[in-house]
């Protein structure tokens, strides 16, 4: 089996947030998000805190999705990581869509290798 992974974090900032306020909405739109990278989908959890606030994971069979929100700041957290040759990089704006986040910072780790790996980082903001 292969090692090879990747791993995508975002720092979503001015997001809807009613969205990130929803337990449901946002479990619809991260199996959406995964359904449109071709990840399958074994199981999710999605919690809502009092009074406000959403922590939720997608577990993967290539390997998991976990988003934590912040709807007072507008802000998300959402880690995706997938093994095989699906590099979710290449959708980053649709992930950041997703949320309609203003501006957001994403970066992306390859995992699995036994060498010494580059971090890259991308600015996204609507506003470019």
């Amino acid at each position: 089996m292969e090692t090879k992974g990747f791993h995508l974090i975002v720092d979503a900032f001015l997001c809807d947030e009613s969205l990130l306020d929803s337990a449901e909405r946002l479990e619809t739109a991260l199996v959406q998000l995964a359904e449109d990278l071709n990840m399958e989908v074994l199981h999710t959890h999605f919690h809502s805190f009092v009074p406000q606030g959403v922590t939720g994971v997608l577990v993967l069979s290539t390997s998991h999705m976990s988003i934590h929100t912040w709807p007072e700041k507008g802000y998300a957290s959402l880690d995706i990581y997938t093994c095989g040759e699906n590099n979710p990089l290449d959708e980053a704006e649709r992930v950041i869509s997703a949320f309609s986040s203003q501006y957001a910072v994403v970066y992306s780790i390859n995992r699995g290798n036994k060498q010494q790996n580059e971090l890259v980082s991308r600015i996204i903001s609507k506003n470019n």
